[in-house]
């Protein structure tokens, strides 16, 4: 059986991987929270053969075994570069989506199995951002983490079950996603409000200094950016009764 591949070094993330998971970031975050509130803080256990998080209250369908961060190397290992695994599983088979998404725009974070995060400035944060970017490319409802190896590692799956609520679009939460996710990826603060009104808007306007659309439930977000291009003012009204 093949081992593990060594490690890719990054100190930061590549310019593909900033322009993809900051278009969808404030959307991405928006989904986490749902996820989050849904599961609460019950002790859970996924069985990966069955695909299923079992909880006190629920059984959930449709993981994805997203991989695995070490705590003691900061490295990250894809799970289908685990040894222990194949594409074929039916846990693995929908990671090649993200795989060939990778491959298509050139997304070194994607297509390499092993990826060493220890020189990022918080490296387990770094893996858990680029894990839920990445999961965006799967749909379904965000991902769940636990230690894993005695407190070792940590394993992230992904979820896929109708049961979870969908993450839908909130007027009141808009401002707070969207200056969350540009704290997050600060290089292009525009693509973040534009991934977010193509997730959520109907309609896409822009001026000079301004970005905004007419969103789903009927109201309309407003963005105005500063001359360095950074958010000055965020307008997301209450949608007309």
């Amino acid at each position: 059986m093949p081992g593990i591949e060594e490690p890719l070094a990054l100190a930061r993330y590549s310019d593909a991987f900033e322009s993809f998971a900051g278009r969808s970031s404030a959307a991405v975050i928006h989904r986490q929270d749902v996820l989050n509130q849904f599961l609460g803080n019950a002790d859970r256990q996924f069985n990966l053969r069955e695909r299923t998080l079992s909880g006190p209250d629920t059984v959930l369908g449709g993981v994805t075994s997203m991989g695995s961060f070490s705590h003691l190397s900061q490295t990250w290992l894809w799970s289908w570069a685990n040894p222990n695994f194949s594409w074929d599983d039916p846990f693995i088979a929908p990671l090649r989506a993200i795989y060939d998404y990778g491959s298509q725009y050139g997304i070194v974070e994607l297509t390499t199995g092993h990826i060493d995060f220890s020189a990022f400035p918080n490296p387990a944060q770094a893996a858990t951002t680029m894990v839920l970017g990445a999961a965006d490319i799967l749909g379904g409802n965000g991902c769940w983490s636990c230690r894993i190896n005695d407190g070792k590692g940590s394993a992230y799956i992904h979820l896929d079950d109708p049961q979870i609520p969908e993450a839908t679009y909130s007027h009141i939460a808009s401002a707070r996603l969207l200056m969350t996710a540009a704290e997050v990826f600060p290089a292009n603060p525009k693509l973040i409000v534009q991934g977010y009104i193509a997730r959520y808007g109907t309609t896409y306007k822009e001026g000079p200094d301004v970005v905004a659309g007419d969103m789903v439930d009927g109201s309309e977000l407003a963005v105005r950016f500063d001359a360095h291009g950074r958010i000055a003012a965020i307008s997301a009204g209450k949608s007309p009764s």
